[in-house]
């Protein structure tokens, strides 16, 4: 089964969860679309999404560890690229037909939860603890809070 939008995934850093729904969101649409049996075309486009929206989590990310000061971000940073080499070896195959958008959908699940869970958890700590302040903190979830009053 693959993961589901679940609190325990909050990290309580409005931008970054709000990206990881998007995120889940986005594997949820790529399952769909193999579970209709879409086209090999559409299939390839919403991966070709989901690997452009994760490249842009991955610098989100790295830019709030900066501002924060975060002492493992080049470790963290270490992380994201690995995962992203891996995205781009798995697509390769994929359009070579040596693997399927299934083998994708799998390896992002099981990555995200751990990531989640086991990474990005610790940079959630560290900012509550942290004395500096990522520029514009308030300003996403203000925004958030603005649209939904006004739908």
């Amino acid at each position: 089964m693959y993961i589901h939008w679940d609190k325990a995934l909050e990290l309580g850093n409005d931008l970054i969860d709000t990206q990881h729904r998007m995120l889940v969101l986005l594997c949820r649409r790529l399952d769909i679309a193999i579970k209709s049996r879409q086209s090999e075309q559409r299939i390839r486009w919403i991966m070709l999404e989901l690997k452009k929206f994760v490249e842009f989590h991955f610098v989100s990310e790295e830019c709030l560890m900066h501002e924060l000061n975060y002492p493992e971000v080049h470790e963290h940073s270490l992380i994201h690229s690995e995962a992203v080499m891996q995205i781009d070896m798995m697509l390769a195959r994929i359009s070579h037909h040596k693997e399927f958008p299934e083998d994708l959908l799998y390896f992002l699940n099981k990555w995200l939860l751990e990531h989640i869970v086991n990474d990005d958890l610790k940079i959630s700590e560290y900012a509550k603890n942290s004395g500096q302040r990522p520029v514009g903190e308030d300003l996403y979830a203000l925004f958030l809070l603005n649209n939904r009053t006004e739908s």
